[in-house]
């Protein structure tokens, strides 16, 4: 042969690349799809793991013997059925033996297969395994022709393409998996639960999603912890996609008078457990969480337990807790899609059609083994017949046989004379002299009418479809009996997002608030109190020309509608306002709403809820609103009462709260109940109290009706909302005030011209502003200037109307009184009040 015969190109199919790589490409996704990546709908398990269990099982690994090295498993694995890495089999191995991966373990393991703490198990060579029970029920009845098998890969043994089971492990354990183009993430359930709605499906096709639902109320995860969102997981069920969030479940506890701690004792599915504590160190170093001191793990062989120990003094664990939900994986979203291969096909499934699918392969199951027990119960019936009958001709037959040369002669004339078949004249041949005693005679008549029993019962199940599915339930309770536990994921039934306010502290701030309309807010407890005539504190730096105008208490989760000069609303809450510090200037609020140029914050309303609707309610023949009135005055004296209902939904741009006349504007606004009194004081020491009946409730865009007659040049500058014991503090320019009882303002009618206030001597100057207030009130000052001071209202002297009253606060030169603010105190603890405010 020549060289150039040797050596001779072999023949070349010219193909398109494009074409080529696309078929390939192809097959390449579907075997990575069918063959590696995704469950079968029916058992719930991918190759891998269903070649694992059927090793096991052939190789006698049962849960009733010894358990056996991992590594003779895997090699068991390797060598008949995946042609793969050993390290792929063993990894699948280890998470069917973990019991924070599995809510039901498949793999019964002895050694170290790791932690929630993501410690990887230790080598093959040490762990040892054996099938766990539960994993027993889905191989059951796999001998007797209930499923398919196939060659292996080398065509030297076969292996199963689905197995028999029992157990509906496609939804107790759930299924993860990342194919080509496709992924699964089919979450845990409770077996109880589950079996329950397959049962529910056997006997009602035609049952709800509500009432599955009834049964299945969500996932199930191993690690428990808590599940929210009812709405989310119903959909998800109904598609076959959503999405639900997984929340750690905590506790707060207190070991010492001054010392709380949060107590974490389940984490979601699939956290490491490690990972959390490292982060939660990490956001105290980096201060991005607050109020945290240390943080250790208290787990044991009883239980988890992270223990995060908070600050002395912290009063708020909460807002710690869901800033650590936040930010950690304390809290996390699972995405579902339960995507599994039906019919060799990818297929999305809703909850109700993936029952539908395992009751439908159990129909199948338990009809091929029926199938199969009834053929091996008839041949064996019909082997006793020929027993029986043997039994009465047997003289003739030891003769027949006696005479016979060989044993196919014997058979022969067996068949010939008595009319034998030739598996029953083959089964008398090989018949032990010992079955032809009258007690074995018995057996064999017992045994041939208990065939005949269950030959019956074979066949009433293959006849009727009624009967087939009591069998599948009977089995269904046995499993539900054997393996059913309670419930461990407990499901909340509203959403688990974290809204800002859930990581801001309830606690009472000041909000100050300048004439160049600069906002900022201060915890209360910086300001200290002081004695009458105190010089006060630093409480904001102004700029040249602007001073403190308002100034207000609240909680910081309040609700504030700010009214402007023009009759306009806006909306905000007490954390959008900056904490600057007590000498801080603050934001300006154009940054906060959207103020026009010509507008200007008027006044102040702090509200804890804002009602979705009016609600009203009849008191003694008047009806009124449940949720309340919100009472605004205008400069030249206009009064208008309108429902909070009509204030609930603004917009960014504002809304009409009340239309202003040309000169006139906004200066103040209160909230009541519609069976209040409200108390008006003027600039020139004019003062009227009248019943708020004589308000009538309008609408957001009406002008309002005259409050009080005043004087020309004069104008309104506080109004109160009183009661019958309190007395009414009213402040001059020059930081002068008195106390004066409101039993001596007689009550009259509304837009009347009221009585003497306070006398606007040169001393005093004119009237700044009134509040009411009690014995135990404290008071708030402010300056134009920005100085601050706190007193006590029983220290300054209880005055009759028209006196001058004595001074408050010590002045600068120059300096004139800008606001004041009543601070409530109950048991001595500050709440926020509604605003008084004093211009």
């Amino acid at each position: 042969m020549g060289d150039q015969e040797l050596f001779k190109p072999s023949r070349e199919i010219p193909v398109n690349i494009e074409d080529e790589m696309r078929k390939s490409y192809l097959d390449y996704a579907m075997s990575v799809i069918i063959g590696r990546a995704l469950p079968d709908v029916r058992d719930g398990l991918k190759p891998v793991h269903r070649r694992i269990l059927y090793a096991m099982y052939k190789e006698g690994n049962t849960s009733d013997k010894r358990y056996i090295k991992c590594a003779g498993v895997v090699g068991e694995v390797i060598k008949k059925y995946h042609p793969h890495g050993d390290a792929a089999v063993y990894d699948t191995l280890v998470r069917m033996a973990q019991d924070f991966n599995m809510r039901y373990l498949l793999i019964d393991g002895q050694g170290n297969f790791g932690s929630v703490d993501g410690d990887p198990a230790a080598a093959y060579r040490y762990t040892e395994c054996r099938l766990a029970r539960i994993a027993e029920a889905m191989l059951e009845d796999i001998e007797k022709e209930t499923v398919d098998f196939t060659p292996n890969f080398d065509e030297s043994t076969e292996e199963p393409l689905v197995l028999p089971t029992r157990v509906p492990n496609l939804l107790i354990n759930g299924s993860d998996g990342i194919a080509v183009g496709m992924a699964t993430k089919i979450p845990p359930h409770n077996l109880t639960e589950i079996i329950d709605a397959t049962i529910l499906l056997i006997n009602k096709p035609t049952a709800s999603l509500e009432e599955v639902l009834s049964l299945v109320p969500g996932p199930d995860f191993p690690t428990g912890a808590y599940l929210y969102g009812k709405s989310g997981i119903k959909s998800a069920y109904e598609t076959g996609r959503g999405q639900f969030t997984m929340r750690a479940k905590a506790a707060i506890e207190r070991p010492t008078k001054e010392k709380q701690q949060i107590v974490i004792t389940e984490i979601p599915f699939q956290v490491n457990k490690s990972k959390v504590i490292e982060r939660i160190a990490q956001l105290v170093q980096d201060k991005k969480i607050d109020g945290i001191s240390d943080v250790r793990d208290e787990s044991d062989r009883d239980g988890m337990r992270i223990v995060v120990e908070l600050k002395r003094g912290e009063q708020v664990p909460e807002v710690v807790l869901n800033n650590l939900y936040k930010h950690t994986q304390l809290q996390e979203n699972f995405g579902m899609i339960m995507l599994a291969i039906v019919n060799g096909q990818p297929r999305t499934l809703p909850l109700i059609e993936a029952l539908q699918l395992f009751i439908d392969h159990r129909v199948t199951v338990v009809r091929r083994r029926t199938a199969y027990d009834l053929r091996k119960a008839q041949e064996r019936a019909h082997i006793l017949e020929g027993f029986l009958k043997a039994l009465q001709h047997l003289d003739a037959i030891i003769k027949l046989i006696r005479a016979s040369k060989t044993p196919a002669e014997a058979r022969q004339g067996l068949i010939d004379r008595f009319e034998f078949t030739e598996r029953q004249a083959q089964a008398i041949l090989e018949l032990q002299l010992q079955r032809l005693t009258a007690m074995e005679r018995d057996k064999i008549q017992q045994e041939y009418d208990d065939l005949q029993k269950k030959i019956a019962e074979y066949q009433e199940i293959l006849a009727s479809e009624k009967v087939l599915k009591k069998v599948i339930v009977n089995e269904l309770k046995e499993i539900q009996k054997d393996y059913g536990d309670v419930r461990r994921t407990e499901i909340i039934e509203e959403q688990a997002e974290i809204k800002l306010e859930d990581l801001i502290a309830i606690e009472d701030v000041v909000i100050t608030v300048s004439h160049s309309g600069y906002l900022k807010r201060t915890p209360l407890s910086i300001y200290r109190q002081q004695g009458r005539g105190g010089k006060g504190r630093q409480g904001m730096t102004t700029r040249d020309n602007d001073f403190v105008e308002h100034l207000f208490i609240a909680s910081t989760h309040s609700y504030i509608l700010v009214f402007t000069n023009t009759g306009k609303m806006y909306w905000l809450k007490v954390y959008e306002i900056p904490d600057v510090g007590a000498a801080g200037k603050g934001k300006n609020v154009v940054n906060l709403v959207n103020l026009a140029s010509s507008e200007k914050v008027a006044a102040v309303v702090v509200v804890r809820e804002l009602p979705d609707e009016p609600k009203d309610v009849t008191i003694d023949g008047e009806t009124y609103a449940v949720e309340g009135y919100v009472i605004l005055v205008t400069r030249l004296g206009l009064i208008k009462k309108t429902r909070l209902a009509e204030f609930s939904n603004p917009q960014s741009r504002g809304i009409i709260a009340m239309k202003i006349e040309e000169g006139d504007a906004l200066i103040r606004a209160a909230m009541t109940s519609g069976r209040d009194t409200i108390f008006l004081a003027s600039h020139e020491g004019m003062a009227i109290r009248f019943p708020e009946s004589d308000v009538r409730d309008m609408g957001r865009q009406a002008y309002g009706n005259y409050a009080m007659d005043l004087e020309k040049g004069d104008y309104i500058v506080g109004m109160e909302i009183v009661g019958e014991k309190e007395l009414i503090l009213s402040v001059s320019e020059r930081g002068y005030g008195k106390r004066t009882p409101i039993t001596e303002y007689r009550l009259q009618s509304r837009a009347g011209k009221g009585v003497i206030n306070l006398k606007t001597v040169d001393r005093n100057g004119k009237v700044v502003g009134v509040l009411s207030v009690t014995e135990e009130s404290e008071v708030m000052i402010i300056s134009q200037q920005g100085k601050i001071t706190r007193l006590d209202a029983g220290t300054i002297r209880e005055s009759a109307r028209s006196t001058q009253g004595v001074r408050l606060i010590n002045l600068e030169e120059g300096d004139e009184v800008a606001a004041v603010c009543l601070i409530s105190t109950e048991n001595g603890e500050t709440e926020s009040p509604q605003p008084k405010l004093i211009q």
